[in-house]
Formats: C-alpha cells, structure tokens, sequence
C-alpha cells in the first residue's frame, strides 16, 4: 500500500468507516430489543409472584435498555442525515472541478476570454465546495460527541414509568388470556369424551 492515498481511496475508506458504524449500531438495537424482551418477561413473573422489590429493580433495567435503544436509533438517524448532505457537498465539489476543466477548454478555444476571471470564479467555488465539506466532517464528528453526552440525559425524559407498566401489563393480559383459552379447550374436549362415553352406554 503507498504511503499517500488518493482523494478516492480517502473516500471509499470514510463510507466504509460510516457504514460500519451504522451496521454496528443496528446490531446494538437488535440485541437491546432482544433483552427488553427478556426483562418484560421477567417483570411479569415478578409481578405474578408478588414481589414488588424484584418487579421494580427490573423495570429500572428495563427502563434503561429502551433508553438505550432509543438513543442509538436517533445516533443511526444523525449518522445517516450528516451522511447525505457529505455526499451532497462531494457533488458540489465534483462540479467545481468539471467547471474549471471546462473554463480551461473555454479559454484554449478562445483566446479573447479571460482565463484569469475564470480561473478566480473557479477556485473560489472549489473552495466553498471544499470548505462544505470539511464542515460536514467536523459536524459528523461533533455529532457522534453530541449523541455520547446526551446518554447522561435522565432515561424520564424518553421513556416514561407509565409506558414500562404498560408493556408489563400486556404481556400479563396476553399469557392470561392463552391460558383461558386453553382452560376452554381442555373443558370442550372433557365434555366430549362425556358425551361420547354415554353415546357408548
């Protein structure tokens, strides 16, 4: 590998450094919404068995798993907006340069055009393309900073006691209403094999 790497080479590096971030990211999520599943299930048990100290130790965890969540899915979002408009300044930047080859071309063909007025337009939209650029950079990078100090943020403000309750309380209605169902099943199928011993007799 050569010591200097091309303007191309630093830009397939940068995409797969932020498609590897995001990737990571959403493996993150999967697996936090894998253990809220789990501790749903557990404060369940917990509420079933009356045990008022284990059901609250466990929606605090619980809590704090889908603040978790919630914040690596809006680090994904701010990722993928700054993302585009990088992608949007490298086009300015590339028609800054497809413009000064152009100019050049213009001025060879004509003499009389002032390649000195053209070249000064040219380098100055190649320097605010430029300049937008690095600005995308240092506010990705102030992003990702941003998105870290906001996980000492109270977990109160995005997830709510009441909305950790509410999923408690579904997946309790839920198992209590299958095993209703099976109790119904099970009495149907009672009374049919009554019916059909006295169908025997």
């Amino acid at each position: 590998m050569g010591l200097f790497k091309s303007a191309e080479e630093r830009k397939l590096e940068r995409e797969m450094e932020i498609r590897r971030g995001i990737s990571n990211s959403k493996r993150q999520i999967r697996q936090l919404e894998k253990d809220e599943k789990e501790l749903i299930k557990k404060a369940k048990r917990a509420k079933q068995l009356g045990d008022k100290f284990q059901l609250n130790f466990i929606k605090s965890n619980l809590k704090r798993t889908a603040f978790q969540r919630r914040m690596m899915e809006r680090q994904i979002l701010n990722i993928e907006t700054f993302n585009q408009l990088k992608d949007q300044a490298e086009a300015h930047a590339s028609f800054a340069n497809s413009l000064q080859t152009v100019s050049v071309a213009i001025s060879e063909a004509y003499g009389s055009v002032n390649l000195a007025e053209i070249q000064k337009n040219c380098e100055s939209a190649i320097m605010k393309a430029e300049n937008m650029s690095q600005m995308m950079d240092m506010m990705l990078e102030q992003s990702t900073e941003s998105m870290m100090n906001m996980e000492s943020m109270n977990a109160d403000e995005l997830v709510s006691d009441q909305e950790i309750d509410k999923l408690i309380e579904e997946e309790v209605v839920q198992e209590e209403a299958k095993a209703f169902e099976a109790m119904d099943k099970e009495i149907d199928e009672g009374l049919d094999e009554i019916e059909r011993e006295l169908g025997k007799a």
